[in-house]
């Protein structure tokens, strides 16, 4: 991050399917649930309580989806809308071809023109219909209702209603009713979030060479000059570090009750159709479950019920795989597979363009896909990567097969106990691309699960199928990517005994873990998500072993293991909902902890009056990011330009000690000294340059921008060993007391709406500034006492 960026006041400007689950029947698959729809009614009920979340209710799937749909068009109108046209592949034809088709979220920031042509081959009519196929009655009516209560605030706002609300989209062009199929869309879309949505601009450049290219397009990697171009931030989800999140589950061997606990923390996106929704629904004798969905899907994602909680973050597990075809000789789009020729599919579309004179011109591009999916263009890593006579690229998304990820979700809400959680993990191995952490009423365990959909290509497929020379270079820059060679049916993904589908690894291959001690995942891999017993043994594809952690990481397990440090040192046995509360939000710096200490005796007290007046607050700094902390952006700034310099500590990585290694400054290595030296001073005048006082506090520099707002923030980044990071979205601590309701605190950081003319768009940004976090409403009593509006719906 551009060091100007760091004070910048902070904002964020993610059929044979009807099967019994284990919590709930899901039954009439692949009925057209908005048929007849003159003869359905629909019902809800919502109730606002603190903060403005909906607590919505009613007597059926549909009704429950019309009061969800209603109420977050009440709260995101503009931002969903919005979405809906990038959804449908429609940006080019109302905002022209080349602004970006979002400021943030999980496909990254492709042009209009491009994400049109993207959302139209890859998430086009027959994907989406597939995979409504395969749903159940249940969730057909949910989404269902959930479009048609939808429809019902939009038209109520283009009737004149609601004044004053959703002023930058009530009278535009694009503002337009939705069905069950936009829904269903945009989960398809949600479910690619780390796979096909990473390379939107990549797929629809692919095309094959023209006549002129031919001659010069003829060479392997191995025939090529220069070394690849592969960033790793390149490879993650929504195409930049830092989205992501942090879990905690403690079993009764880790809580002061002996009963579980949960703590939820994702980093998702602050603005945008994917950040969090909060909400509660309740069906009677059915389903009663709070949390987040992420917008537009309409079943909580994250949450918990009165007998499960559980949370996510973002897996290190690869859920695609490239392919290299062999072309036929003079014929580009015709590839060779067990030495039979297989033509690539085509498809032209056209997508219609806003010009500048106000008319509409169209634009058509033919895209290509083989038996994997859709063809690549590489070219940008390396010239040798270009679609050639002899070789092109295809990616196999496991997620564009995956029709059992909502399903899976869907169960997670109905669970009525950690087993029944598990045995519905086990049972879909739908979700896409986070871990889970888990809880439940009736035991003390702790449950860690990437039990995901995943390429099933173990370690022993690499030796025969990983492309020569290429395929090492990227594995090395991308561990656990595999390059596999498309011209033999023997390098396809295999299927186990226990897979779910075709290609995927089955449950007895992934990683999952019931402990009575504590989970973490702070978004590296499964190895340590249990310190003291290390998950091993796993594909490369799922993730690493044997590792250096990142400082977040590091940081949540210390946070947990170290009562010596005091300040949120818990323990055995210490962990409760009140200390969880105060632990997660303290705003410590690991880096600082770490090397401060030895960093000041090098550079202080400095050539300079600036750099001795840094070493006097840096001195003083407590090294946490709280909002009356002054020094932490001097330290950002140092630790930005210091903290990739080759051989920094001087105890390396151990992984016989992974949470404590590596640490201490290594002094004595010149050009480590020279380096913090020279990063001192750059990071003192670069912070002098911006403006903001050296002695600042961090309320007084950091703040999320909202309109009409500027709201402290406290914490920093993960990169700098911060646990509370600048990006938490939604946090919640759950238990369940003996005999009592499932108890839970919530903070829901930007708030259940995006529209300034909400009452409710500041109030939990608030809440969070000041560390206040919200009593959850869960039972009756609950939601009358903290109730403040109350809508009938029925149509």
């Amino acid at each position: 991050m551009p060091f100007p960026d760091l004070y910048r006041r902070y904002r964020g400007s993610l059929s044979a399917a009807c099967v019994l689950s284990v919590a709930v029947a899901l039954s009439g698959c692949g009925s057209d649930s908005s048929s007849n729809r003159s003869s359905i009614s629909y019902n809800a009920t919502i109730e606002r309580t603190t903060q403005g979340i909906p607590h919505i209710s009613a007597d059926d799937y549909r009704g429950l989806g019309y009061g969800h749909g209603y109420a977050i068009a009440e709260d995101n109108l503009c931002v969903l809308a919005d979405a809906y046209v990038t959804f449908r592949g429609e940006r080019s034809r109302y905002f022209g071809a080349d602004d970006p088709a979002a400021v943030t979220g999980t496909f990254g920031t492709p042009s209009n023109l491009e994400a049109d042509f993207f959302f139209r081959f890859v998430v086009n009519d027959q994907q989406v219909e597939d995979f409504m196929a395969e749903q159940p009655r249940e969730m057909r009516d949910l989404s269902d209702g959930f479009a048609v209560g939808y429809n019902r605030y939009l038209n109520e706002i283009k009737a004149g209603q609601h004044a004053g609300r959703h002023a930058d989209c009530r009278d535009a062009e694009w503002l337009d009713e939705i069905d069950e199929k936009a829904v269903f869309r945009r989960l398809v879309a949600l479910n690619l979030a780390a796979s096909s949505a990473n390379w939107v601009e990549e797929i629809v450049a692919a095309a094959p060479p023209s006549a002129p290219e031919q001659q010069r397009l003829r060479g392997n990697f191995s025939d090529g000059d220069g070394e690849i171009d592969l960033d790793p931030e390149r490879f993650q989800l929504g195409r930049e570090f830092g989205i992501g999140s942090n879990t905690y589950a403690f079993g009764g061997d880790y809580t002061e009750d002996g009963r579980s606990l949960n703590f939820a923390n994702p980093h998702w996106y602050l603005e945008g159709v994917d950040r969090f929704y909060q909400m509660h629904m309740t069906l009677p004798g059915k389903l009663d479950v709070a949390g987040v969905s992420i917008m537009g899907a309409p079943m909580v994602l994250l949450g918990f019920n009165n007998n499960v909680s559980w949370s996510h973050t973002v897996s290190t597990a690869r859920r695609f795989t490239l392919y290299r075809l062999a072309l036929k000789d003079a014929d580009p789009t015709t590839y060779i597979k067990d030495g039979v020729e297989q033509p690539l599919q085509e498809e032209t579309i056209t997508v219609q363009v806003l010009q500048e004179d106000g008319s509409l011109a169209p634009v058509s591009r033919t895209l290509y896909r083989s038996e994997y999916g859709p063809m690549i263009n590489l070219s940008s890593l390396h010239p040798a990567l270009a679609w050639s006579t002899s070789q092109a690229f295809t990616l196999r998304d496991v997620n564009l097969e995956n029709t059992r990820s909502f399903k899976n979700f869907f169960a997670f809400g109905h669970a009525g106990s950690l087993d029944e959680f598990v045995a519905a993990i086990k049972q879909y191995v739908g979700i896409p691309w986070v871990n889970t952490s888990a809880i439940g009423r009736d035991n003390s365990n702790a449950l860690y699960s990437d039990v995901t959909a995943v390429p099933n290509v173990p370690d022993s497929m690499l030796a025969g199928c990983l492309v020569p020379t290429l395929g090492p270079v990227i594995m090395q820059a991308v561990p656990g990517l595999p390059l596999l060679d498309g011209s033999r049916s023997e390098c396809d993904w295999k299927t186990d005994g226990d897979s779910a589908a075709p290609g995927t690894f089955g449950p007895a291959n992934l990683p999952m873990l019931l402990t009575t001690d504590y989970i973490a995942n702070m978004n590296d891999s499964y190895w340590l998500s249990s310190p003291d017993q290390p998950l091993t043994g796993y594909a490369g594809i799922i993730g690493q072993e044997d590792y250096e952690q990142s400082l977040r990481t590091r940081m949540g397990h210390i946070l947990v293991e170290d009562p010596a440090l005091g300040n949120g040192g818990l323990g055995t046995g210490n962990a409760s909902s009140e200390t969880i509360r105060d632990l997660v939000l303290n705003s410590r710096n690991l880096s600082a902890e770490l090397l401060k200490a030895d960093v000041l005796p090098l550079v202080c007290p400095g050539d300079t009056a600036d750099e001795a007046e840094a070493c006097t607050v840096l001195t003083n700094w407590d090294n946490t990011g709280n909002l009356d902390a002054a020094g932490a952006h001097i330290w950002s700034a140092f630790w930005l330009k210091i903290r990739n310099q080759d051989e920094l500590y001087a105890n390396p990585f151990n992984a016989e000690d992974p949470i404590h290694t590596p640490n201490g400054l290594n002094t004595g290595n010149a050009d480590v000294v020279a380096a913090v030296e020279a990063a001192f001073s750059e990071a003192v005048q670069e912070v002098v340059d911006s403006g903001v006082a050296l002695n600042a506090k961090v309320r007084d520099w950091q703040k999320y921008a909202k309109t009409g707002t500027d709201i402290p923030q406290f914490g920093g980044e993960g990169y700098e060993g911060y646990f509370t990071v600048l990006r938490n979205t939604y946090m919640h601590v759950v238990d369940f007391p003996e005999g009592e309701p499932v108890r839970a605190y919530t903070m829901l950081t930007h708030a259940v709406t995006t529209d300034p003319a909400s009452p409710y768009y500041s109030e939990a940004t608030e809440d969070y500034s000041e560390k206040t976090w919200l009593e959850f409403p869960f039972t009756e009593e609950q939601i009358k006492q903290q109730s403040i509006s109350i809508t009938e719906l029925s149509q």
